[in-house]
C-alpha cells in the first residue's frame, strides 16, 4: 500500500480524535489516558500521545497508530482499517494504491460485484419492491442498505462466469458446485448484505420472495474466509458511532426490524439477522456482543414477542451479563416484532414516539425476569422455585458479586420472600451449580482465555510457572523477579485468585502436548519477551517524559532522559 496515503490520513486525522470515539480519553499533562479496551482494568494504564500519534498500555503491551488501533478494535485486517479510516478522512481509495494483492481480495470482488447485481435485479422487480414498500421502507432506505433481489433461476449469477472466477463465487458462498456444473446459493429472495464494520459485504441474508413451501424463509450465506457468523452484526457499520454517541446499543433480530429501526432515526440498532447470538470464541473479538461492550455497556433486547423471540433474548442476556452489560428487556406485544411496531407508525422519525416510549420502559433483565415469573407463581412456594430455575441461573453471570448481592436484595424486597432467605438459596444454588460464584459463564472464561494471543505474555509466563514448579523454572522465575533497569523494576502485577484460575486453565491447554523438557525453554522465551516489552514501557515514558521537558523549556531534564534513552537503547539491545 502506498505510505504517503497512510500519512495524509494521519494529518488527516489526530490520533485522540479518532480513539475519542471508541473509548473515553481524559487529559494527563500533554498526554490523554484511558481504561485499555483490549484488557480489562480498574485503573487507566492505556497512554496516547498526541504529538507522537502513538498509543501504548502499560497493562497489556498494546501499542500502534490510529490504524493499528482501529484493526485491533474492530476486528479488522490492514486494508478494512484503512477503509474506515479514509472514509472518515474523506480520502477515496483506488485499487492502484494498492501494491499487495491479498488472497481474500477476489472473494469481497465477488461479493461486491454481485450485490450490484442483486439491486438491478430488485430494480426490475416491481412485487418485490412493492413487498418492501409495503413493510414501510423508503427507495433511500432501500438503496443505503443495498438491499436487492435474487431471481428465482438457479443460474443468474453463476452462468455469468468463467472458470477462473467461479472458484471465488464459490469461496465467497455465492454458488455451489455439483456433478452437473455450479449453481446459484440464493434464489427467490429479497437480498440482504451482510458487511464487517468497515462496510466491506462479508455476506448476504437472503429473504425468501415470493413465499413457497419449499425451502427456509431465510437463508444465510455460510461461513467463509471473510464471513464467520458469530462475529457480524447486521447494521454495525452504520450503527458504531451513534452506539458510541448515545452510550445505548438496541439489539433486534431480523433485517426488517434493523432497517425500519435506522429508517425511523434509531441508528444505534443492530441486529443479529438470522444468526443467533453466540457464545462461541471469536478469535480476538469474543462473542458477537464483545465489541458492542466495548462501546456501550448498556444493550437494550428488542426481540419478537412470541416464545422464540423469548428463547433468543435470554440467549443474548446470558451473553451479556457475563461481559458486564447492563441488559434491559424492551416488552413488546405478543406476535408483534420491532418491524411492525415501527412500521406501524409509518417508519420515520415523525412517527417513532411510540417506539421511543417502549425504549423508555424497557427493564432491566433481572428484574424483568422476576416479574415474569412473579405473573405465573400463584403461590409463595412456587414463586421461590420458579426463582431458583428461571432467575439464578442468569444471576449467577453477573461478573461483579455487588451487582449480585444488589439483585439478590431486589428479588427479596419485590417477592416478599425475605433478604436472608434468597440470599442463602442463592449461596445454595451456587453451590450445586457447575459454575462457581467468581466464576463468569464457562463461555466468557473461554473467550478470554482459551486463544493463547489473548494472553499477556507476562499471564503465560505465571501459568507456565504454576503448572511446572521444577528448579530450572522457579530460578528462571527468580531471575525475572530481580530484573531493572536503572530505578525501574519490572513488576508481574499479582493476580487474582479467580483470574489466575482461568489463566493457568488457557496455558494448560496451549501446552498440553509440550514435554517437560522444553518447558525451560519456552519460559526462557517468554521471559525475554515480557523484558523486552517492559523495555519498550520504558522507551515510551522516558521519550514522552523528555518531550514535556522539551515543551517546557527545562533542559537539565531533557538531557536526563535523553542519556537513560541512550542507556535503554544500549541494553534493549545488548547480546
Amino acid at each position: 500500500m502506498d505510505n504517503r496515503l497512510f500519512e495524509q490520513i494521519k494529518q488527516r486525522l489526530p490520533i485522540a480524535e479518532v480513539l475519542s470515539t471508541y473509548i473515553t480519553l481524559e487529559p494527563s499533562g500533554t498526554q490523554f489516558k484511558a481504561r485499555c479496551p483490549f484488557h480489562n482494568e480498574k485503573t487507566a494504564s492505556f497512554s496516547v500521545s498526541p504529538e507522537r500519534g502513538l498509543f501504548y498500555c502499560f497493562g497489556c503491551g498494546e501499542k500502534g497508530d490510529i490504524f493499528n488501533f482501529v484493526e485491533r478494535f474492530e476486528g479488522l485486517d490492514k486494508k478494512g482499517a484503512l477503509k474506515v479510516l479514509a472514509d472518515r478522512a474523506g480520502i477515496a481509495l483506488t485499487n492502484n494504491q494498492f501494491t499487495k494483492v491479498e488472497p481474500t481480495d477476489s472473494v469481497y470482488e465477488a461479493l461486491e460485484v454481485s450485490a450490484t447485481k442483486y439491486q438491478h435485479y430488485l430494480a426490475q422487480n416491481t412485487e418485490a419492491i412493492a413487498y418492501l414498500k409495503n413493510r414501510g421502507l423508503t427507495d433511500a432506505t432501500i438503496e443505503a442498505f443495498r438491499i436487492g433481489y435474487a431471481p428465482t433461476e438457479w443460474r443468474s449469477i453463476s452462468a455469468t462466469l468463467d472458470t477462473q472466477s467461479q472458484v471465488f463465487y464459490e469461496r465467497a458462498g455465492l454458488i455451489k458446485k455439483t456433478e452437473k456444473g455450479y449453481y446459484d446459493r440464493f434464489r427467490g429472495r429479497i437480498m440482504f448484505p451482510l458487511m464487517d464494520s468497515s462496510g466491506r459485504i462479508v455476506a448476504f441474508s437472503g429473504r425468501m420472495f415470493p413465499d413457497t413451501p419449499e425451502g427456509p424463509k431465510y437463508l444465510n450465506s455460510p461461513e467463509t474466509e471473510v464471513f464467520h457468523k458469530s462475529r457480524i452484526l447486521f447494521g454495525f457499520d452504520k450503527a458504531k458511532l451513534a452506539i458510541k454517541k448515545h452510550n445505548f446499543a438496541i439489539l433486534v433480530e431480523g433485517q426488517m426490524d434493523l432497517v425500519l429501526s435506522h429508517q425511523a432515526g434509531f441508528k444505534n440498532t443492530v441486529a443479529t439477522s438470522g444468526t443467533a447470538v453466540s457464545e462461541t470464541v471469536i478469535g480476538d473479538a469474543g462473542a458477537q456482543l464483545s465489541i458492542i461492550a466495548r462501546l456501550t455497556q448498556n444493550l437494550f433486547l428488542a426481540f419478537d414477542g412470541d416464545s422464540a423471540g423469548k428463547k433468543a433474548m435470554e440467549r443474548a442476556a446470558i451473553v451479556a451479563l457475563s461481559l458486564g452489560m447492563n441488559p434491559k428487556v424492551v416488552a413488546l406485544p405478543e406476535g408483534v416484532d420491532p418491524a411492525d411496531f415501527i412500521g406501524a407508525g409509518g417508519g420515520d422519525p415523525e412517527h417513532s414516539e411510540g417506539w421511543k416510549e417502549l425504549l423508555k420502559k424497557a427493564e432491566h433483565f433481572i428484574p424483568h425476569t422476576l416479574h415474569e415469573i412473579q405473573k405465573k407463581s400463584p403461590s409463595a412456594h412456587q414463586l421461590k422455585q420458579s426463582i431458583r430455575m428461571q432467575l439464578f441461573p442468569f444471576l449467577l453471570r453477573v461478573p461483579s458479586a455487588i451487582e449480585r448481592q444488589v439483585y439478590v436484595n431486589t428479588i427479596a424486597t419485590e417477592s416478599n420472600l425475605g433478604t436472608k432467605e434468597v440470599n442463602d438459596d442463592f449461596n445454595s444454588f451456587v453451590l450445586e451449580s457447575k459454575v462457581p460464584e467468581t466464576e463468569t459463564s464457562q463461555t466468557i472464561k473461554t473467550i478470554k482465555a482459551s486463544n493463547a494471543h489473548q494472553l499477556t505474555h507476562a499471564e503465560r509466563l505465571i501459568g507456565l510457572i504454576e503448572l511446572y514448579p521444577i528448579e530450572s523454572v522457579l530460578a528462571q522465575k527468580k531471575l525475572l523477579d530481580e530484573f531493572q533497569f536503572e530505578d525501574s523494576l519490572l513488576v508481574i502485577s499479582p493476580i487474582a485468585d479467580d483470574k489466575k484460575e482461568w489463566i493457568v486453565a488457557s496455558v494448560e491447554r496451549q501446552y498440553a502436548t509440550a514435554k517437560e523438557e522444553d518447558i525451560e525453554g519456552i519460559i526462557k522465551e517468554l521471559s525475554a519477551t515480557v523484558i523486552a516489552q517492559f523495555l519498550d514501557q520504558l522507551k515510551f515514558e522516558y521519550s514522552m517524559k523528555m518531550n514535556e521537558a522539551k515543551q517546557q523549556k527545562d533542559e537539565e531534564k531533557e538531557l536526563y532522559y535523553l542519556a537513560l534513552l541512550q542507556k535503554l537503547h544500549q541494553r534493549r539491545h545488548a547480546p
